[in-house]
């Protein structure tokens, strides 16, 4: 991949600091399909700081000013004048030096775009990095033991620095099967923070804080005339794609394409703005997992060249691997698989800018638990004396679960009673299950069960408005978008050797998605109620009318049916059950549910932790 690695301090080693620079920058590239891009390597150093860059962009460079040293990973869009033209004149490194003397961290509120970038001034001792409003490109960091301030695009980098420690712990390995990704602001290493997105890391005198250049600006609207908005979404739409292709060779611009309302519809702004373009999609033989024949009539209806894949079991097993060798943290999630293919499938057909959907949902309320909190938020408006006092008394009584109109209420009552955002991961595995029944003894006692919870509440709340649903999209943004989607799309396009664009990220279309009155996202219930509504002429009826459903991957049939997929699987199971996380007995079960599905919860966590075992091998 690329990215920005480099510290500000001291070290205990007699290595000279541009070997030690360099070494890092180095674990930016996982492969040979990204390992091209550390020819174009950049660096600047000092005993007492240093910086390296790794970009896929001849215009980013290193910049050296007044003892400052500061670049730039990615494409960064000026919202001051004086900046905007000292970019275009000098580079964006100048213009990051001069905002920074004119408005300390204060400069990257001007800065839109998807990019990272560090800021480094050894003599003053100061540090400043941060990545952009979306969290497109990652960024670690953490104090080594002389509190040097030392950061990297990826953990590898870090653990490259002369005796920074990276410790892999029973909680941090906790975390991970809890999300079955590692959420920002931790790492799967206890010494190592990862930036949030739109989140910066300020080091001076000695002193590390964090903040945010950029919020949200959600409305406190509720209300508002639908044509209206629609009129002003469509042009923002418009607007979008034009920003996201501009540069592009028009030849080689091609879409994923799920057949859903996002990819549909960046698919279909594609061919309107380029006038022609590929879309790849993905197929499965199971039909409770295939959606190519909605990907078909939205290629039809646009008129796309069309291309489609179907996955088989063998694919997921050749590729799980390389999967954990690209990525510098544990990644469970099993849509990385289609998603590599489908990117595969594209680069194979001469396209080097893949579009993407990703972000509709959570800019446009398109989760399904949008619906199902509000649901159970009505439960609370009976009043309490009725609820305290008749209906949760004859919940309680034994054989009431069994009549179906006071099993939905005694399931609403329940939910209720679990406090948002908790609530949220009420229905997760981890959430009734303490650590001591399934970490052996000696790892559960230092676990915080509370801990993933509490990460959740903090981005949350993050977002202080009253309104339940722009919660639940802001922790969106973060844990599902940044932490988890962008994450599997960057890497597995990084891994096919294709650049990816994201319409629905640009800033501009950002801010109007926050500035859409709730009572219009959700007009009665109806989850994207408004963007189908604005797009009821553009897309196709069936895509409009059709289910939410996505790239996912029937790993649960397949691991019982295919032989070598089982065995690898199963194989990892038992290697992890070495490394003494795990009781004999709850690996015994995942085992079990992995020959025989629906047998036990657990089954799930098969890939998971089978993935987390062969990243620590490869990584550790």
């Amino acid at each position: 991949m690329t990215g920005i690695s480099g510290w500000v301090g001291t070290y205990d080693e007699d290595t000279a600091p541009e070997e030690i620079v360099t070494r890092m920058a180095n674990r930016l590239s996982s492969g040979d399909h990204d390992s091209h891009y550390l020819n174009n390597m950049k660096t600047s150093s000092t005993p007492v700081g240093a910086v390296a860059l790794v970009s896929r962009y001849d215009f980013n460079d290193i910049v050296e000013e007044d003892d400052f040293r500061a670049t730039v990973c990615g494409k960064v869009i000026w919202q001051n004048p004086v900046l905007k033209t000292l970019a275009a004149e000098r580079g964006d490194g100048y213009a990051l030096i001069e905002g920074y003397k004119r408005y300390n961290s204060n400069v990257l509120k001007v800065m839109q775009g998807a990019w990272s970038m560090a800021l480094i001034s050894p003599k003053r001792k100061i540090a400043l990095i941060a990545v952009d409003r979306m969290g497109v490109y990652p960024m670690c960091f953490g104090l080594s033991k002389n509190n040097t301030f030392v950061f990297s695009s990826v953990t590898g980098g870090m653990r490259d620095f002369p005796g920074f420690e990276a410790t892999v712990s029973p909680q941090t390995i906790y975390n991970y099967l809890y999300f079955f990704v590692v959420p920002a602001p931790t790492t799967i290493f206890d010494e190592i923070s990862k930036l949030e997105a739109a989140q910066f890391a300020h080091f001076e005198a000695g002193k590390l804080s964090t903040g945010y250049h950029w919020e949200m600006p959600y409305t406190a609207e509720k209300n508002g005339n639908i044509d209206e908005w629609a009129d002003r979404l469509t042009e923002q739409l418009d607007h979008a794609i034009c920003r996201t292709m501009d540069g592009a060779d028009a030849d080689a611009i091609g879409a994923f394409l799920s057949g859903g309302l996002d990819s549909s519809t960046v698919s279909g702004l594609m061919m309107k703005h380029n006038g022609k373009g590929k879309t790849f999609t993905i197929g499965f033989d199971d039909p409770k997992y295939d959606e190519s024949a909605f990907a078909r009539i939205a290629a039809k209806h646009f008129g796309t060249d069309h291309n489609e894949y179907f996955v088989v079991p063998d694919d997921a097993t050749d590729i799980q691997g390389k999967i954990a060798e690209i990525y510098d943290e544990p990644y469970g999630n099993t849509s990385a698989v289609p998603a590599y293919y489908c990117a595969k499938m594209a680069k194979e057909q001469g396209i080097d800018l893949l579009l993407a959907g990703d972000g509709g949902d959570e800019l446009f309320a398109g989760n399904d638990r949008y619906i199902s909190m509000q649901t159970i938020e009505k439960y609370g408006s009976i009043p309490k004396i009725l609820r305290k006092g008749l209906m949760e008394p004859i919940f309680a009584v034994p054989g009431m679960e069994s009549v179906p109109v006071l099993s939905k209420a005694r399931n609403l009552s329940r939910r209720y009673a679990i406090s948002m955002p908790d609530r949220l991961y009420s229905y997760g595995f981890f959430f009734e299950q303490k650590p001591e029944a399934i970490f052996k003894a000696d790892v559960a006692g230092s676990i915080d069960p509370d801990l993933p919870l509490e990460i959740m509440r903090k981005k949350y709340y993050h977002y202080d408005g009253s309104q339940m649903v722009q919660r639940m999209m802001h922790l969106d943004l973060q844990l599902t978008l940044a932490d988890n989607d962008l994450r599997k799309v960057n890497r597995m396009c990084e891994l096919a050797g294709i650049d990816v664009g994201y319409p629905f990220l640009d800033s501009e279309l950002v801010d109007f998605a926050a500035s859409v009155p709730t009572n219009i996202l959700l007009k009665g219930g109806e989850l994207r109620h408004f963007f189908k509504y604005a797009l009821k002429d553009f897309l196709p009826s069936e895509v409009i009318n059709k289910t939410k459903h996505g790239f996912g991957l029937p790993f649960t049939s397949w691991v019982s049916q295919d032989k070598r997929m089982f065995e690898q699987v199963t194989d990892n199971l038992s290697d992890f059950r070495k490394r003494g996380y795990l009781k004999d007995n709850f690996i015994d079960e995942i085992i079990t549910a992995c020959g025989q599905p629906g047998t036990s919860s657990a089954g799930g966590f098969s890939w998971d932790v089978a993935m987390l075992e062969i990243w620590l091998k490869k990584h550790i």
